[in-house]
């Protein structure tokens, strides 16, 4: 949740802050020397452009946020491939092309060294497809300018009996790759439908970050991997590569001085961002899954969390040697480590080999994580008590379990209770990185709202209420559960 209310800040403070459309015309890459360009992490471009040091590059991890970072004026350009942001998108953000790049990059589809026989057909697919001119047709049809009308995609045909075959796209943006409710649509989807089909198998595609996508092929979670990956002597190291199904162009993107703002009233576009966010295309159902994965990895993660901290909270307490030990070295390397690098650990190396799912992998390391959080809380509770009450209560004729049950506790929770219930709401916000694992998540619904949109306000704006009420119903059911009849 962090990151969505960064992002929703920068955009408004450099919205505010004027036009930052650059001075001077960009007509080469000698031009951009001293310039802000915005590109997608562990591209071609980002590898091109690293080497430079008379440019300032921001890098982004999807296409929407790089060409948004033009319109609203974060940087003086972007480059990226020059068929993604038709003109359409162009006219809508109020961006245009200053000049194309002077290289071609060939884009293939990745594979494993191992799967020959894969890779084999899919070449095979697209000799074919060469000879017979079909490939060109569908380049043409999915990477004209004008772009591809949704309302005449109709369903693919994807009725393989064989195992599926899972493909990996780390590009979620039209003509690609993109998607429509729950069907993937795009240039390379339409190529990955009929390999399905020739092979007899099912295709099912995943999309992952674009800082982490390519785990997901050596960690075996894919078979192929999709998403304008381009083929260079560096990546055919580890990963083999089909044919070129087409070499891309780029194209460096500014701001448009001239671009022509519709002048629509606030309320007349709100309902218009409304409409587009939401209804169109049914993308509130984006919301309502997202929803879902959001509630069903927080709420298992504070369950399991916490009966795991009751043992790490009993270890702690513990009068042997050992067990303390073990709950002071399990809190340091799990409260040292960042939760993301343990999510990520877990997904690709600890459980990599399990068969688990992404989301029970992602409920495992925040229960793991939330833990030594909840472990913590319970331990400081137990010890604000002063330990003569347990006595008193002896002495009364209470048994250790009646005076822990009826004397100790209730105040512990009375303690305790509003450090917990932080702990959770943490929990809550931190899920929004489990978009890392391609689950779809809340954070990441709202992500791929703003790629078929181009709009980042409402998006962010939704996904940030949602947040906001699921914190305030945690801490108010924590509440009722604890006995406390007030309010947040």
């Amino acid at each position: 949740m962090r990151k969505i209310l960064l992002t929703a800040l920068a955009a408004l403070a450099i919205s505010c802050a004027g036009d930052k459309t650059p001075t001077k015309e960009i007509r080469s890459e000698d031009d951009i020397a001293g310039l802000r360009i915005a590109t997608l992490t562990g591209s071609c471009y980002d590898m091109e452009l690293s080497g430079r040091d008379d440019i300032t590059l921001v890098r982004f991890n999807t296409e929407t946020d790089i060409i948004n970072s033009v319109a609203i004026g974060a940087v003086d350009a972007c480059v990226y491939d020059e068929v993604v942001f038709n003109a359409d998108v162009r006219k809508q953000l109020g961006v245009k092309i200053a000049f194309h790049g002077k290289d071609e990059y060939p884009a293939g589809f990745g594979f494993r060294k191992e799967d020959i026989e894969l890779r084999a057909e899919c070449d095979a697919m697209l000799e074919e497809m060469k000879a017979d001119g079909s490939l060109d047709s569908l380049c043409t049809v999915w990477l004209s300018d004008e772009g591809v009308d949704p309302s005449t995609l109709t369903p693919p045909l994807n009725n393989g009996t064989g195992e599926p075959l899972r493909i990996t796209t780390g590009c979620s943006i039209a003509p690609i790759s993109f998607m429509v409710g729950d069907t993937w649509y795009g240039l390379e989807c339409e190529l990955m439908y009929r390999l399905g089909q020739r092979l007899n198998r099912p295709v099912e595609f995943k999309y992952y970050d674009a800082a982490s996508y390519m785990f997901s092929l050596f960690g075996g979670m894919s078979d192929i991997l999709t998403g304008c990956l381009f083929i260079t002597p560096e990546r055919e190291e580890t990963t083999a590569f089909s044919l070129p199904y087409y070499y891309y162009k780029p194209a460096y993107f500014v701001k448009d001085p001239d671009a022509v703002s519709a002048k629509a009233g606030i309320w007349t576009g709100i309902k218009e961002s409304f409409r587009r966010s939401l209804i169109v295309e049914q993308r509130w159902k984006y919301i309502t899954g997202g929803l879902w994965e959001t509630l069903k990895i927080t709420l298992l993660s504070i369950l399991l969390g916490s009966i795991l901290g009751c043992g790490i909270c009993a270890c702690a307490r513990s009068r042997k040697r050992g067990l303390k030990k073990f709950a002071h070295i399990y809190n340091v390397i799990v409260t040292g480590i960042p939760m993301l690098v343990l999510l990520l650990i877990m997904f690709y190396v600890v459980l990599v080999n399990t068969g688990l799912g992404a989301t029970a992998i992602a409920i495992v390391a925040f229960s793991i994580y939330f833990a030594a959080a909840s472990g913590e809380v319970f331990s400081n509770s137990l010890a604000s008590v002063p330990h003569a009450q347990t006595e008193a209560s002896l002495a009364l004729g209470f048994t250790k379990a009646q005076a822990f049950f009826t004397v100790v506790l209730p105040q512990a929770v009375r303690y305790g209770l509003p450090f917990y219930k932080r702990q959770c709401i943490e929990l809550l916000k931190a899920t929004s990185i489990v978009g890392y694992l391609a689950i779809q998540d809340l954070t990441r619904a709202g992500d791929i709202i703003r790629s078929r949109t181009f709009d980042a306000l409402l998006p962010l704006l939704i996904v940030t209420v949602i947040y906001f009420l699921l914190a305030w119903l945690i801490g108010l059911a924590l509440n009722l559960a604890a006995g406390k009849n007030r309010s947040l």
